[in-house]
């Protein structure tokens, strides 16, 4: 009786270890993640000056930075400023100007000053050395015409739902 026990629990185990020898490949989670295969450009115009700036003025390998596993992103974050007088507004100069690989990243423009203003300005892009720009425009009257467009939509906007609540007050 013996012997029939250890037969049928020897054709259990086989029977569970064939279970086991499949056709599939089962991953940890570790091995399903996203590879980072992104390279940006990595580089400070206050270091590196003006090839920092002008990608396309020469030799850019030195430049050419392979991103640490959570950073998915490029960035050019660019600072510049501009000064006004009653009658006029300088070009924007450039301050300063930075790429490099990052986890996160929010693009646009905060402008700072009255007199003199100053411009942060950030652009992200998720491909291979496509930080190759000067982020966002510094152009004041471009920035003008932006916020004054949007604003004058929100007032139409606004007026528009606003005005059965006139009429009913009138």
């Amino acid at each position: 009786m013996s012997i029939i026990i250890a037969i049928v629990f020897m054709g259990l185990l086989e029977l569970g270890r064939s279970q086991y020898l499949t056709n599939t490949v089962h991953k940890t989670s570790a091995a399903t993640e996203k590879i980072n295969d992104l390279w940006c450009y990595s580089c400070n115009a206050t270091d590196d000056g003006e090839a920092c700036i002008d990608l396309s003025s020469g030799n850019n390998a030195s430049f050419v930075k392979k991103c640490n596993p959570e950073e998915f992103i490029c960035m050019v974050k660019q600072f510049s400023y501009t000064t006004s007088t009653e009658n006029s507004t300088s070009t924007p100069k450039l301050w300063s100007l930075e790429r490099r690989c990052i986890s996160s990243c929010e693009a646009g423009c905060i402008i700072i000053g009255e007199r003199t203003k100053l411009y942060a300005c950030t652009s992200c892009c998720e491909k291979s050395l496509c930080n190759t720009g000067k982020a966002h425009s510094t152009n004041p009257i471009a920035h003008f015409r932006r916020t004054s467009t949007t604003l004058a939509l929100g007032l139409l906007v606004l007026l528009s739902v606003m005005k059965p609540t006139l009429s009913v007050i009138l």
